[in-house]
């Protein structure tokens, strides 16, 4: 859904663009400039927002998560032929952090439902919530060579994969065949909470 609204907001950039440019042969410089500015500007804001908001969706609200501080998502094709892979991580705050180091997963299971739910549809629902390790499920399985999962067999499920920084992977790993952190499927993705890290992380393949 997001990559349609980036096509949508480019295309109307260049509209705008187009606009902007006419103004500019049209009216002296000093008049054109601030409309251009506003004209260019005020959609690059709204949509950063947008994206921002899109992505936060994924984390519940009593997780209290207010900024992504890595993504890498991509997307071939679009609707139920379409593909997608991603990541994004989110920093924990140390409040939230220390309560779930203290309660685990009770402190999980008792959050309260995201009061805009119904408008997200299945972003930032999750069930069953378990402690790490992560427990095998195809078609994620264990890697061979030292039966420990790998978080890019889980992004790259459906043969699309991305480049992804190899400290959030090497992260990301330790995370999943370690104990003390916390874990549950959507229905899309799956959602891994690192109190000792501070962080939030979401993965999704499809």
């Amino acid at each position: 859904m997001v990559y349609v609204i980036v096509i949508g907001f480019f295309l109307l950039l260049a509209a705008l663009l187009c606009a902007a440019f006419y103004l500019l042969v049209k009216l002296p410089w000093r008049v054109t400039l601030p409309v251009i500015l506003l004209i260019v500007g005020g959609p690059y804001i709204a949509f950063k927002s947008y994206e921002r908001d899109f992505q936060l969706s994924a984390v519940p609200d009593a997780l209290n998560v207010t900024t992504v501080e890595y993504s890498k998502e991509e997307a071939w094709g679009f609707g139920p032929g379409g593909n997608e892979a991603g990541i994004r991580v989110y920093p924990l705050p140390e409040a939230v952090a220390n309560a779930i180091s203290t309660e685990g997963v009770t402190y999980l299971e008792a959050m309260p439902a995201n009061p805009d739910q119904q408008e997200r549809r299945w972003r930032g629902y999750y069930t069953d919530w378990q402690e790490t390790p992560v427990a095998p499920k195809r078609p994620w399985e264990p890697q061979q060579a030292d039966s420990t999962l790998n978080v890019m067999d889980y992004i790259c499920a459906y043969g699309f994969c991305i480049e992804i920084s190899q400290h959030y992977v090497d992260e990301a790993n330790e995370l999943v065949n370690a104990p003390g952190s916390y874990y549950a499927y959507g229905r899309i993705g799956m959602i891994l909470v690192a109190p000792a890290r501070k962080r939030v992380y979401y993965l999704y393949n499809g």
